[in-house]
């Protein structure tokens, strides 16, 4: 009787059990954006007119079980257009979803008595950001997976069936598999994974980074190792404790940032449990839809008041040019110091499609961290190295790669290393890539040397005339450690032939160490050095329009030397680059000169000097790439730059005329404002303290051009003062639209305002006013030369112009005096001037 009571039990069991399985619907599924395929986070899933749903993880998967389903599953997230699919009760199914980017519509606020709670959630994250923000750590150390891919996108099926496309059919058809049926492949172009062990450490400032694996594909790779070096995880940090986080170099408002209610509106929508912790979800979105604002959503957790995560984005309204949409998701976790570091973060950059007939480019990058170890310090001397990749890095194979990456490729990712093979080995597709490299460096690469720059072919002036100069430098191919670099040149009113040639050695690449000798016989402006060892900035705005503007015209004031100098450079991982120089210089003038002591004046002497150089630069957060045989800096990443000068003059030394000393020392910054722009400062102070050639003095760097120029005293003429110890300030802020985005009409057309203003005072000492009597030069008063400009930039992305004015040495005595003196040279007390210049 019992056992049948027990067997009964049992089956009464079981068949709840299945009854209950029977009932049960479980729904898994995979959301992924449409276009890029990559998977979207946060991602609400819910059944409509119920509280049963989910939230997708940070790869933008999902699942729900449940006994009472709705005939529908919806999805919805703020910048996408929601969607729903049919659901099939109580069975097991798996739904995947693509959603498509939408435009958001910022012009409606709703405004409601009372106070708005997501007010105070935001002001608790504004006092207490500063406990969480991960720069206050002392040490930390993690290992690090970054995976970035770049593809070209907007091929529209029209576009695949042109001519140069039609390599690709085969491969598009398998990729659009993959891809899933709402959506078309796009084209991969580059691939890159790297894992990394970072060490940070805030107390010497510095930090290094050991890579122990980089796998890399790109269709325009000349040389691996330098887009290798940009995989990296030093450029994947958003800080968002920070007051501003900067996407491409645009520096956004962060939502907690201390001003940021001045510019956001927020909006409590709901409160979740994230990792057991109890979190607000705050909607946030700019004011002015113009404005450097994210819109998005904020995690921020109960009590600690701590984003947890985050989802943000600029729209294709926000002031930032080439850029039609750029997102940023992010996990944080909490450390057993206090601040909260990142442990997953993903972002897309979909870059602008310029013409419906062209396409464009998306970037997606995903970054994990682990293992994090922190307040535990190495020794200095461990942190001397900035970067340090493992002698098999680049070697690593596919089964180590699928054992140690930190989140497994999708069947799309995997299909497209294949598919970059093969694309890098059309023909058309490397034409393309030589076409951008030239215009890009200025240089054409036949084999192992290149030719250029094409910015330097043509000047003229009034004792050369029409003057044709081509260049050249060997690369890579031709040596890894050996450069050969020169030019020749041509006037044709003097029928004179000059020229440059050479030879450099680079003696280590970690850290960077090159030495060099060279040989040069030309013509230059007096005032101007010929810059013979110089590495390529994208940091910086380059003057190449306005140094080809500069050679062409009536330039009086020349001299012919004939130049040779040996160097030695080296880095140390401090951030301090030295160069040291030993130089002759033989030097004509072209024009009248007389120097000299009182009894001892020439006419047009020649003279020479041998000088030894000391330079000195220190900037702790630039960032450097190697190119083959060039070096490439990408920016400072808000460190100021400081550079000291020493010049020692040997008389006697290879019949050199002079002992004398010069020494300058210079500072310059970028100071950041968030929505109200920011503003450029270079000031530099010098001394030369002995009696020299007043062509060997200062010259401050006038600009008789209708280029505008930055660091040049665009109202100045060329040759107008000179001293020998002065300081120079330049200071220039960019309002970043702040105000063209408030006005109708011109709103639209992403204009940016500059005001500046530039000063330069300098004096002449009486020794070098008596030794350089009865030359025609300007010796500063008591008043500096000061001039303004205000200026809009950005006009079509790319044009700036400026209205530039001389405040002081502008009166009408002063400028009859200065045509007295210079026949033929004018004064123009304002001017307009125009630039180009690429910017985001």
């Amino acid at each position: 009787m019992f056992l049948k009571k027990i067997t009964y039990l049992l089956f009464l069991f079981v068949l709840s059990i299945q009854l209950k399985a029977q009932q049960e619907t479980i729904i898994t599924g995979h959301v992924t954006e449409k276009g890029t395929n990559a998977g979207i986070p946060f991602v609400n899933v819910y059944f409509k007119g119920t509280l049963i749903g989910t939230v997708t993880d940070f790869d933008g998967n999902y699942s729900i079980t449940t006994n009472t389903p709705k005939d529908s599953i919806y999805i919805s997230l703020i910048g996408y257009r929601s969607k729903a699919k049919p659901v099939k009760k109580g069975q097991t199914q798996v739904i995947d979803f693509q959603l498509s980017p939408e435009a958001l519509n910022l012009n409606t606020v709703e405004v409601r008595p009372g106070i708005n709670p997501a007010l105070r959630i935001i002001k608790n994250a504004q006092v207490n950001k500063s406990k969480y923000d991960r720069d206050n750590l002392n040490s930390v150390q993690y290992i690090s997976y970054t995976k970035q891919e770049a593809d070209v996108d907007n091929i529209t099926p029209k576009m695949r069936k042109w001519r140069l496309f039609r390599p690709f059919i085969s491969l598009w058809d398998s990729l659009d598999v993959l891809a899933g049926e709402e959506s078309k492949a796009n084209l991969p172009v580059m691939m890159s994974e790297v894992i990394s062990e970072i060490y940070s450490y805030k107390e010497a400032e510095k930090k290094r980074e050991n890579v122990e694996a980089v796998k890399i594909k790109f269709v325009g790779m000349k040389d691996g190792s330098a887009v290798s070096q940009l995989t990296g995880t030093d450029f994947q940090n958003y800080n968002f404790a920070k007051n501003t986080v900067a996407i491409q170099g645009k520096d956004i408002l962060s939502p907690i940032a201390d001003n940021a209610m001045l510019f956001y509106n927020y909006y409590l929508v709901d409160s979740v449990f994230i990792d057991s912790m109890k979190c607000y979800k705050i909607d946030c979105r700019p004011k002015n839809k113009k404005d450097l604002a994210y819109t998005g959503t904020l995690w921020i957790a109960d009590t600690t008041f701590a984003i947890k995560q985050l989802d943000l984005e600029i729209t294709p309204d926000v002031n930032v040019n080439w850029i039609d949409r750029a997102r940023i998701q992010e996990v944080l976790i909490p450390t057993p110091a206090g601040p909260w570091v990142p442990s997953q973060t993903r972002t897309i950059v979909d870059y602008t499609t310029i013409t419906s007939k062209f396409v464009s480019m998306v970037v997606r990058t995903y970054n994990s961290n682990r293992n994090f170890v922190v307040n535990q310090p190495k020794q200095n001397d461990f942190y001397e190295t900035s970067t340090v990749y493992a002698e098999d890095a680049i070697l690593k194979d596919t089964t180590w790669w699928r054992n140690n990456r930190h989140e497994q490729l999708t069947k799309m990712e995997a299909k497209s290393y294949d598919m970059i093979d093969t694309v890098r080995n059309i023909p058309f597709i490397k034409t393309g890539v030589n076409v951008l490299y030239f215009l890009f460096s200025g240089y054409k690469d036949f084999g192992p040397v290149d030719i250029g720059h094409y910015m330097q072919l043509y000047s003229r002036n009034q004792y050369e005339g029409d003057k044709v100069k081509l260049g050249f430098r060997t690369n890579a191919k031709f040596s890894k450690s050996w450069i050969i670099r020169g030019y020749g040149a041509y006037g044709f009113k003097d029928h004179g032939f000059k020229y440059n040639l050479q030879l450099e050695r680079i003696l280590t690449r970690f850290p960077w160490s090159k030495a060099g000798i060279q040989y040069r016989d030309d013509i230059d402006q007096a005032g101007t050095d010929f810059s013979f060892s110089s590495n390529m900035n994208l940091g910086q705005s380059p003057n190449n329009l306005f140094n080809f503007a500069a050679g062409i015209g009536p330039i009086s004031r020349l001299v012919k030397k004939q130049e040779a100098r040996i160097w030695y450079e080296k880095d140390f991982n401090i951030g301090i680059s030295s160069k040291v120089t030993f130089q002759n210089i033989r030097t004509t003038p072209l024009f009248p000169v007389t120097f000299g002591d009182q009894f001892n004046i020439f006419l047009q002497r020649k003279y020479s000097i041998t000088e030894a150089l000391l330079d000195l630069r220190y900037s702790r957060k630039e960032r450097y790439v190697q190119n083959g045989t060039e070096r490439i800096s990408f920016g400072n990443k808000r460190s100021a730059v400081i550079s000291l000068n020493y010049t020692l003059g040997l008389k006697d030394v290879l019949d050199g005329d002079f002992n004398y000393h010069k020494a300058s020392i210079s500072y310059s910054n970028r100071f950041r404002f968030a929505t109200l722009g920011f503003s450029q400062v270079y000031i530099k102070l010098g001394k030369v303290f002995s009696k020299v050639p007043y062509t060997l003095l200062e010259i401050p760097r006038g600009n008789e051009t209708h280029i505008y120029a930055t660091n040049t005293f665009n109202q100045m003429s060329n040759f107008e003062f000179v001293s020998d110890q002065y300081i120079e300030a330049f200071l220039q802020h960019h309002f970043s639209g702040l105000f063209f985005n408030r006005i109708p009409f011109l709103k639209e057309y992403n204009w940016r305002e500059i005001v500046g203003i530039n000063m330069i005072y300098g004096t002449l000492s009486n020794k070098n006013k008596q030794f350089n009597a009865n030359n025609y030069f300007t010796v500063m008063e008591d008043v500096p030369y000061f001039e303004a400009d205000l200026g809009v930039e950005n006009i079509f992305n790319l044009i700036r112009i400026d209205y530039t004015y001389r405040l002081t040495y502008n009166d009408d005595f002063y400028l009859r005096d200065y045509r007295k003196a210079n026949p033929g040279n004018k004064i123009s007390t304002w001017g307009i001037k125009v630039g180009l210049q690429f910017s985001f």
